[in-house]
Order: structure tokens, then C-alpha cells, then sequence
């Protein structure tokens, strides 16, 4: 999936910088549901929501709330969440989300890095949901959402957001299209493509498929096999989505229209065999002919079972009356195959209620015979014109009074009254569930109540894994000096709670309240035969996890000290074969000292070959660095890869760390498995002082095993003081790399122009030779490279120090040749300017005409031929002209060009053939006819 590079810098930009949620909008189909799959990856993302009308449960609150939270649950394990009903979600929303989830956020110990949640696509629906979010959630997790353009009294809603319209960078969409449709000019596409990034995605897939196929002025390169597209030809593509969907669906079955109505008209995508099965009974068409015509219109599919339509073809018949024949084929289907299930019955009346009356004038009748008038709703269903069918076919919404209360919900809230009441009517599940619920919450009088109704409820383990003593030990109460948690877990264990009970991934109680550092439940639980050394499936035990909460807290020492008072061994390693010390030294724990006095090998090194040295200098402890060293740690110890703690360190950028175990003798000099020094890394951060604290005689020589030294890199990726201060301790600036890169030749590619310029000027100061010609291993001259990445300011300033705009690669193209393969009048007169040859020929005889004209660029051939003046007549060795490339390829626009200005049609190629022959072979007969 293409990077949206800029989009992602703001988005990272805005993360660490902003307390304000983020609303990033555009046009409709302007990829910003392609831009957050995107993000999917992206370790900051804590969960994901996309709301989608082709799946109207998306834009449930139950439905968005339940699947942050069981997101949020994998990614903190220790959040425990409520088994609210859906309905309490309906009746009771503010409180439902703040019970459900933001008491069970807030108690979490605050995450070193800051997370965020983004919600896709957006509906007005749920914007209530979206304002009590904005204010509830704990300042470490921000909210991200994405909708399609607001008006300006729709944003005042949002006021509070920072906005990113994701439709002010037209460079995302221009890769895009470069990416997609490679053999199409990026201009025209852009142009004709209104924004849409669907129009793109659905294009592409056109073309591949042969449901569209390119304009007869388009060619084929013998290099490439790519099509290409004269860029002043943009009416052959079609202009805007419509016109894109218009030229599409004259490809496709002619029953597409009775596919797309079924498809949009279905409450859920169908699926294909449901799809098929409704056709047949409904519109008597044969399954195999529906098979063929469905595999026809994979194209615009997204997904092929269950059917989902791709973008704006899900809102081709969008409106009710348009969709009117889909809802009354799926109601005929229903009433014939029956409403074995009350949700088939309340998705029968749906569809009914969009028919239309004169589909089914007596819709209310035909729901009485299914048994609507014997439905009690406890809340409206799917929307109004359903609702109001069901109400006068009989069905009853019962009022809030008329229905029964959620168990859980009223466990979790402390809800004492609701609890007595409802005891005695609510199942063994319900039952169990409340005591994990009010357990995590604190809520002991509750517990108290269910345990006494059912004292097996102690050891019962839910769907989740959770079990009531892991969650008490978890405490997810924002206040816990004010919760009954220490009772709950007391009482729980009076009834005899398994201590040591195990979740699915290992977890015990203890480990719980050991990494929420709640010391007094770890003491409770240790005095009542909890196992200190059980491991999770990850192989941490209780004392592992604590100290990777990272937490620097009274209470978080408190932990530490009671777990190693109460037996923990610290020398037992995890998965990773990192023991406590390697795990405290990670996170930079106050309880350091402490640890390395039970550890039996300080170096002892983890399944990386790291030592705690080597993961305090990762992340920039420099304390904890130094309490390591002055216990004995070896400074010039190694990993896996070859690695020191200072190669670690510089890799990161921590200037203070590096410079203590430079202090501390640590060897500057030391290569890794990559012949790397410390210096090496420490250039890519153009940080000045990091690279004097690491510079020497013999660092600033040092290759790795590419031939790379640290100038090279510093060209690419540092500022002029380091480039500086390299070359003043004596840095190679001639040296190349394995690969033939010189220091010039780095800065240059990389477009690193403030050090181009040093070093050309340095070069020039001190009297050397620039070399600004010479070939890579290639045999490319930089020149060309950098016309190349059409860097015009970059090919000017080399221009300018010497380069020549006549050198050739190893093919014999020069400069010319290269602009006018690339179609950039830009270029071409800046290598004009300089000297540059427009009727030099490369190894094959060829022209930069004649390269044009077999790329299809009208522009350049059109300003060589009136600007430059080249001889349109000059033949290659194999005697083919411009004008005999142009006949063979069909390009009429490029033949008139040609003939325009002088092109002579008789002149045969070295096989005895004119233009016009040529055309005739290749089978352009309306070439032919203008060259006769």
C-alpha cells in the first residue's frame, strides 16, 4: 500500500504537539479511508473504527464501543470491560461510556508513549458519541476522525479539533496515479480524476481487467511494454467519476443494474450464495449465467463473498425510490423462504417498508401473518419507516419501566438497589458476570451479595479469560484509595478463589496487581500462597511486569519491594531471555541498585546478545547507565550484531549517554557485524555534538562492509557543521563506496543542497578536481541522475560549478536524450542553456527526437521542432526516422507534428521501407492514409 508521506508527518506532527482531537476531511473518495488502513501498522495506533452505511451496525454506538474496547483490551492487557447489554448502550450512553470505558482508561497507569483511537468515516448519527469522547478520554489516548467535507455550520460542531483537509496536497494523489496507472500521464489523470482517489483505484482495475482499454494514440515501448499517454490528449480519459463508471458499466452484464439494487438494497453485504439464490427464485434467472455475470463484475467489486461494491458504486442507487425493485426482489424472497428467526422477520419488514406501496399495498396485513403484532421491541429498529411498519402491524416498544435492567451495567456502576432487585431473576452467566464487573470496579457490598448467592461465581472464568480476583487485583477504579478493591479480593479469597488461576495468555491475579503496582493487593495475595515465579505465556512473571509499567512512583517501589521480599526470582528469564535486571535497566527503574544485587551476571545477555547496558543506552537512561558501569558492567560488551552499548546508543541519538561511556573508556573505533563505527549512526542525526563526542582520526576513515564511510552519510542525510567538522579531522571527501558513491555524488542524489554546495566550494578552495562528470558503475553521469529526479535547481547548481550538459552514459545519451525521454520543457531549457546537443545520437544512431517520439511526448517533440529546431529527417543506424517511429506506433498527433515541419515521407529505412509502409505493417491504416 502506497505511503502517504505528508499526511503521516502531519499526523505525527499533531500527535506529539497538539492536546486538541483531529478531524481530517476531503471529498468524497478522497483516500482518507485509504489513508487509515494506512495506519493500521502504525505502533501509536491504539484501535480502529470504520463506519460504513453498507454495514449499518458500524454506526451503532454499542457496535463502535465494543470493538474499541476489545482493541484497546489486547493492547492493555489489564483493562477490564463490562458485558453491557446493547441496549443500555440506547437508554443510558453517556453513562454506558463512561462506565464501559473511560473509568476503566483512567485507572490505567499512563503509557509512556501517546496513543490515539481514529473512528473512519463518521455520520452525523454518531457525532453525540464523537463530543463525549472528545471530553472523556485521558490526555495519553486522542481521538482521530475522518469525514467527508463539513460546511461551515457543520464544523462549528467541531470546533475544538484541529483540522488536516486531506485534499490541500495534490503530491499524495500525483504518486498515486504514478503508482496506479504508470502507463497514463499523471497531468491528464489528475485533471480528469476531480480529487477521487476511487477514480483511480477503479481505473486501474478497468484497464487490467479489459473492461476499458487505452486511447489509440497511447503505444507500446519495446523497453518497457508500458503504454503511454500524450498529455494533451486528456479527452479520450474519462472526465469525473460518472463519466468513469458510464464507460465502465457499457463493459459489464446488462443485468448489472438488478445485481447493484439487490447488493445496496441488502441491509448486510449478501452473500454470494444468498445473492444467487435470490435472483433465481425472484427474477428466474439461471445460477450459472448469475455466476458468470457476477465473475464479470469482480472489477468493481471490493470483496467477492460477502458481495461489497467498490466505492462510489455502492451509491449508484443510493436513494429509496432508486432502490425500490432491490427492496421488493429481497421482500419476495423472505415471504417465500420464510422468517424462521425474529430477526429475519424484523429484516423482512425493512425491506417492505422501502418497497413502496404500490410493490405491496398491504404490507401491515402480511407482517400480522409472519407475527409482527407478537414482537416487543426494546428499543427502535434499523430506522423510522421499519419502526412505524412494525408499530402498525402490532409490534410493541416497551418503555424504559417495561424493561428489564442490565445485570452488569448496574454492577459496574455500583448500583446497589438495581443489584437486590434483580438477583433473583438473572441468569448463572449474568450472575458471574456482575462479580468480574463490580470486582473490577471495587464494588465490595455488591460482591458480597453474589457471592452469597453463588459462591462458585469466585473461580468463574468468561469468554474474555477474566476471572473475579484478577479483576479485583486489576482495580480499574479511578479512585482507588476510595474503592473496596482490597475487600473484594479479601472475600474473594475467603471463597476460596483459585490464587493462581490462569488466564489464556498465562496471567495470574498477581501479575495483575503487580503491574497496576498495587502493592497492598500483592502483599494480600503473596501471604495467601500466590506463586511469585509463575510465568505467562510470555514467560514474565509478576516482578517482569511490574517493572515493564515503567512506572516512578512511591507506590510502583512499594511493588518491587514486596515481590522480591515474598520470594520473586529475579534471574528467571522471559521469551526474550531478558531477566529483571535486563527489564528494569530497559525502562530506567529506581529500583536498579536493588535488582543487581540479586542478579548472578551482570553481562548476561538476552537472546539478542544484549546486555542491561546495551538496553538502558537504547533508551537513553544515562542514570541507569552509569549505576551499571560503576557495578561492573562491561562497556565494550557485544550482540548479535556486533554492537556495543555506545554503537546503541549513537544509533538513537542520546548524546549524553554516548559521551559517559566515552568517559567511561568505551571504544569509539569498534565496527559491528556491518563494519559500522559509532559514527557512523551518529551522522544521520545531525546532531553536532553528538558526532565531536564520537569523532577521532580512525573514526572518520572507518568503511563498513559496503565501503561507506561516514562523510557518505553525512552527505545524504547531515547539515554542513557536521560535513565540517568530518573534513577537519581529515574525512576522505574522494573516497567511494563499493558501489562507486562519492560524498558529491551523495549529498547530489539525496538533494542535499546546502552540503553540495560546501563541499563543491570546498573543493574548489582547496584546488582539487570536482570530477562532476564521471560515471558511476553504472556508467551514468550524475547529471543525468539528477535530471532523472527532475531536481531543477539541483541540475542548475551543478551546471553552474562545471558539470557538462554534453556528457554521456555508458549507452551514449546525453543530456538532451534524457529530457526528452522525461518530457520536462523545464529541463530542456535549463540544459540548453548550458550547451547541451539536440541532434546528438546515442549508440543506436538515435536522436532526442526520435527518443520523444517513441515516448509519446508531444510537448518535447513539438519544442525541439519550433524552439530548438532540430532536422526532423535525420535517420538512425538502422535508417528509421522520427517520422518512421511515429507510423509505427499510431501516433497520428505526433505524424501531423512531424509532417508540419518538415518531416519527408519517402525516406526508407535500411529494409527499403517508407513511413507509410511502416504504418501499413503495423496496421495504423488512418496513418497511412495521411502519410499518402
Amino acid at each position: 500500500m502506497m505511503e502517504r508521506n505528508e499526511s503521516r508527518k502531519y499526523l505525527q506532527h499533531w500527535l506529539n504537539n497538539s492536546n486538541r482531537p483531529l478531524l481530517i476531511i476531503g471529498a468524497a473518495y478522497s483516500g482518507k479511508t485509504f489513508f487509515a488502513k494506512s495506519l493500521e501498522n502504525e505502533p501509536q495506533l491504539a484501535a480502529i473504527h470504520y463506519c460504513t452505511k453498507i454495514d449499518p451496525e458500524s454506526l451503532e454506538t454499542g457496535t463502535i464501543l465494543r470493538n474499541i474496547a476489545w482493541q484497546l483490551v489486547n493492547r492493555f492487557p489489564n483493562l477490564v470491560i463490562p458485558k453491557l447489554a446493547s441496549v443500555t448502550f440506547l437508554t443510558h450512553q453517556n453513562s454506558a461510556l463512561h462506565h464501559f470505558l473511560i473509568k476503566p482508561l483512567q485507572s490505567l497507569p499512563v503509557p509512556k508513549v501517546l496513543s490515539f483511537i481514529l473512528i473512519d468515516g463518521i455520520q452525523k448519527e454518531i457525532i453525540p458519541l464523537i463530543n463525549q469522547l472528545t471530553k472523556s478520554l485521558p490526555s495519553w489516548l486522542k481521538l482521530v476522525i475522518t469525514s467527508r467535507t463539513l460546511h461551515d455550520n457543520e464544523l462549528k460542531i467541531f470546533d475544538r479539533f484541529v483540522i488536516l483537509n486531506i485534499d490541500e496536497n495534490p503530491n499524495e494523489l500525483i504518486d498515486f496515479i504514478r503508482e496506479k496507472l504508470p502507463q497514463i500521464d499523471s497531468d491528464c489523470v489528475f485533471e480528469c480524476c476531480q480529487g477521487s482517489w476511487f477514480y483511480i483505484s477503479q481505473y486501474s482495475r478497468a484497464l487490467n481487467a479489459n473492461l476499458l482499454t487505452l486511447p489509440s494514440t497511447s503505444r507500446s515501448s519495446n523497453d518497457d511494454n508500458l503504454f503511454t499517454l500524450s498529455s494533451h490528449r486528456c479527452n479520450f480519459i474519462p472526465n469525473g467519476v460518472s463519466a468513469l463508471l458510464t464507460a465502465i458499466e457499457s463493459e459489464l452484464p446488462t443485468h448489472l443494474n438488478l445485481y447493484l439494487q439487490l447488493i445496496t438494497a441488502s441491509r448486510r453485504p449478501p452473500t454470494r450464495q444468498r445473492l444467487i439464490a435470490a435472483i433465481v427464485l425472484t427474477a428466474n434467472r439461471p445460477t450459472n449465467l448469475i455466476e458468470s455475470d457476477l465473475h464479470e463484475c469482480e472489477p468493481i467489486l471490493e470483496c467477492t463473498d460477502p458481495l461489497i461494491l467498490n466505492g462510489a458504486w455502492r451509491e449508484r442507487f443510493i436513494n429509496d425510490n432508486e432502490c425500490e425493485e432491490g427492496h421488493t426482489l429481497w421482500a419476495q424472497f423472505i415471504q417465500r423462504t420464510g422468517c424462521d428467526t425474529l430477526q429475519t422477520l424484523i429484516e423482512f419488514a425493512y425491506h417492505l417498508a422501502h418497497s413502496g406501496e404500490l410493490h405491496y399495498l398491504d404490507r401491515i396485513r402480511i407482517l400480522r401473518e409472519f407475527g409482527a403484532d407478537m414482537i416487543e421491541l426494546k428499543c427502535p429498529v434499523f430506522d423510522y419507516m421499519t419502526t412505524d411498519l412494525l408499530v402498525k402491524a402490532g409490534a410493541v416498544i416497551l418503555n424504559q419501566r417495561q424493561q428489564k435492567h442490565d445485570f452488569v451495567f448496574a454492577c459496574t456502576s455500583g448500583d446497589w438497589t438495581s443489584v437486590m432487585n434483580l438477583l433473583d431473576a438473572v441468569s448463572i452467566d449474568e450472575l458471574r458476570s456482575g462479580l468480574i464487573a463490580a470486582s473490577s470496579r471495587g464494588h465490595a457490598d455488591i460482591c458480597k451479595l453474589i457471592l452469597q448467592a453463588d459462591p462458585h461465581a469466585a473461580n468463574y472464568v468468561d469468554s474474555q479469560q477474566w476471572n473475579a480476583l484478577r479483576s479485583a487485583a486489576c482495580n480499574n477504579h479511578d479512585n482507588v484509595w476510595k474503592s473496596g478493591h482490597e475487600c473484594v479480593v479479601r472475600r474473594l479469597l475467603k471463597c476460596n478463589a483459585n490464587v493462581d488461576k490462569q488466564d489464556a495468555e498465562g496471567r495470574t491475579a498477581l501479575m495483575a496487581a503487580a503491574f497496576m503496582d498495587h502493592a497492598n493487593i500483592v502483599s494480600i495475595l503473596l501471604t495467601n500462597g500466590a506463586a511469585p515465579n509463575i510465568m505467562d505465556n510470555y514467560g514474565s512473571t509478576a516482578l517482569h511486569l511490574a517493572l515493564s509499567s515503567g512506572a516512578q512512583t512511591f507506590d510502583h517501589n512499594e511493588t518491587v519491594a514486596v515481590l522480591i521480599k515474598g520470594g520473586a526470582n529475579l534471574n528467571l528469564e522471559d521469551m526474550n531471555g531478558r531477566n529483571c535486571l535486563h527489564i528494569a535497566a530497559y525502562h530506567g527503574d529506581q529500583n536498579l541498585p536493588t535488582i543487581i544485587d540479586f542478579i548472578q551476571n551482570i553481562d548476561a545477555q538476552d537472546h539478542n546478545g544484549r546486555t542491561s547496558l546495551m538496553l538502558a543506552s537504547s533508551q537513553g537512561h544515562l542514570i541507569a547507565c552509569q549505576q551499571l558501569i560503576e557495578h561492573g558492567a562491561d562497556t565494550d560488551a557485544i550482540d548479535e550484531f556486533g554492537r556495543t552499548a555506545l554503537i546503541i546508543a549513537a544509533m538513537s541519538g542520546f548524546l549524553n549517554v554516548c559521551e559517559m561511556l566515552v568517559s567511561f573508556g568505551a571504544d569509539e573505533g569498534h565496527k559491528d557485524n556491518d563494519g559500522a563505527v559509532a559514527l557512523h549512526y551518529a551522522v544521520a542525526h545531525s546532531d553536532l555534538q553528538l558526532c565531536k563526542s564520537l569523532i577521532t582520526s580512525t573514526t572518520v576513515q572507518a568503511t563498513d562492509t559496503r565501503g561507506v564511510h561516514p562523510l557518505l552519510i553525512a552527505g545524504q542525510r547531515s547539515s554542513v557543521p557536521i560535513v565540517e567538522e568530518l573534513l577537519k579531522v581529515g574525512a576522505p571527501i574522494h573516497l567511494q563506496s563499493h558501489d562507486g558513491l562519492s560524498p558529491l555524488r551523495a549529498a547530489a542524489i539525496s538533494r542535499n543542497e546546502k552540503v553540495l554546495k560546501y563541499l563543491l566550494e570546498y573543493l574548489r578552495k582547496n584546488g582539487e578536481k570536482l570530477e562532476l562528470d564521471e560515471l558511476d558503475l553504472d556508467g551514468v553521469p550524475l547529471i543525468h541522475t539528477l535530471l532523472v529526479l527532475r531536481d531543477r535547481s539541483m541540475v542548475t547548481m551543478l551546471l553552474e560549478y562545471g558539470a557538462s550538459a554534453t556528457v554521456r552514459d555508458s549507452h551514449g545519451r546525453s543530456c538532451a536524450h534524457i529530457v526528452a525521454q522525461l518530457n520536462d520543457l523545464k529541463l530542456a531549457a535549463i540544459v540548453r542553456k548550458y550547451g547541451a546537443e539536440f541532434e546528438a545520437r546515442d549508440e543506436d544512431g538515435r536522436t532526442p527526437l526520435m527518443i520523444a517520439v517513441w515516448s509519446s511526448n508531444y510537448k518535447i517533440c513539438h519544442y525541439m521542432l519550433e524552439t530548438i529546431g532540430v532536422a526532423p529527417n535525420i535517420a538512425d543506424y538502422q535508417g528509421a526516422t522520427a517520422l518512421n517511429i511515429a507510423a509505427n506506433n499510431g501516433q497520428r498527433d505526433i505524424v501531423m507534428l512531424l509532417l508540419r515541419f518538415g518531416a519527408e515521407p519517402s525516406i526508407c529505412d535500411n529494409l527499403g521501407r517508407c513511413a507509410s509502409d511502416v504504418a501499413q505493417l503495423a496496421g495504423h491504416d488512418h496513418i497511412r492514409v495521411i502519410l499518402k
